[in-house]
């Protein structure tokens, strides 16, 4: 009897030790998004995706995923990041600025690795693009304004005015904005801009710029494309064209839409949280940028602002030409 209780108790460290590194092989990542919308919703797919079919990390197997949305509200991005902290994950994935910066300001031992971030210097997430330093790289999802207002001009060569819509509150935003001020500028149009503070705001917005422009171009601003249902109305109610430099979101109504595929920068992004489980410092690894760009075209919406279809793909192959003319690879696709 004595045996057997010895040998059980030593079955039972054993199988201790074994549940005991199981548990700890068992990767917990902590995704938080500052709010839910096709883009960034397709960067988490694609992260997970990855990570599964490239790397091995199988959800519930070797992997535990906590993803969580702010809903567009900065003190719950504080809020989610302090969670993560408390609970030690091993890596955070932010996605898209403010909860990039939430993540940041939380930890300075835990790897953040973020995505879709426009500019992550002036963000203050990172010092320097090539040399991160502290625990903190990624993906930018710098997006090509000066192609997207290029677009605009090319496509509707005798338009004046641009009209646009951003929360002024997000620094990725203020960004874009002063780059499509440039981009206008050197098309020889005017930015007519129109500021919304939350997605109440985008409707009275989108009303405002009615009769005034040409055309409304929409970047990755998180609060205008949420709302972007409202501008679609809009656009289509006044036949303005709606140019988008979020591809995914163009099944909503807009006209067309030149940009990045979120789901692949997702993708990306998994190939850096990877080599971070794999041992290296974030601070080691350069900050990337989204590859190749999507030209997305609803036909739908052509009809629907009583566009000539024929002559607006002969147009968009001119385009295609011309952006490979200089150097940028650019997929042509239609709804």
């Amino acid at each position: 009897m004595k045996r057997l209780s010895v040998f059980l108790v030593v079955v039972l460290v054993v199988m201790g030790c074994v549940s005991v590194g199981g548990a700890a092989e068992k990767v917990s990542i902590g995704i938080m998004q500052i709010i839910d919308h096709p883009a960034l919703n397709a960067v988490r797919d694609g992260l997970k995706d990855a990570l599964r079919e490239v790397y091995g990390y199988v959800e519930g197997e070797n992997i535990v995923y906590d993803a969580q949305s702010a809903q567009g509200d900065v003190a719950t991005a504080n809020t989610i990041a302090r969670k993560f902290v408390a609970e030690g994950v091993n890596v955070i994935v932010s996605i898209a600025t403010p909860t990039s910066q939430a993540a940041a300001n939380a930890t300075k031992d835990i790897p953040v690795v973020f995505s879709a971030v426009t500019d992550p210097v002036a963000a203050g997430l990172v010092k320097d693009l090539e040399k991160p330093g502290g625990n903190v790289t990624g993906i930018s999802d710098m997006t090509p304004v000066d192609r997207q207002i290029y677009l605009i001009k090319f496509l509707f060569p005798n338009a004046k005015k641009v009209g646009t819509l951003y929360n002024s509150g997000e620094v990725n935003s203020v960004v874009t904005n002063d780059l499509a001020k440039k981009a206008c500028a050197e098309n020889s149009l005017e930015l007519l801009e129109a500021t919304v503070t939350s997605t109440a705001d985008v409707a009275m917005a989108a009303q405002s710029l009615v009769g005034k422009v040409d055309a409304i171009y929409v970047s990755t601003d998180n609060t205008v494309v949420s709302a972007l249902d409202v501008v679609v109305k809009v656009c289509l109610e006044n036949k303005i064209p709606l140019v988008l430099a979020d591809p995914t979101t163009v099944e909503k109504g807009a006209l067309c839409g030149l940009g990045f595929d979120y789901y692949l920068h997702g993708r990306q992004t998994a190939d850096i949280v990877a080599r971070v489980l794999k041992g290296e410092n974030p601070g080691d690894i350069p900050v990337e940028f989204a590859r190749k760009l999507t030209l997305l075209v609803n036909t739908r919406t052509l009809g629907a602002l009583g566009l000539d279809a024929e002559a607006m793909k002969v147009t968009l192959n001119q385009f295609l030409d011309d952006m490979k003319a200089k150097g940028v690879e650019v997929a042509l696709n239609f709804l």
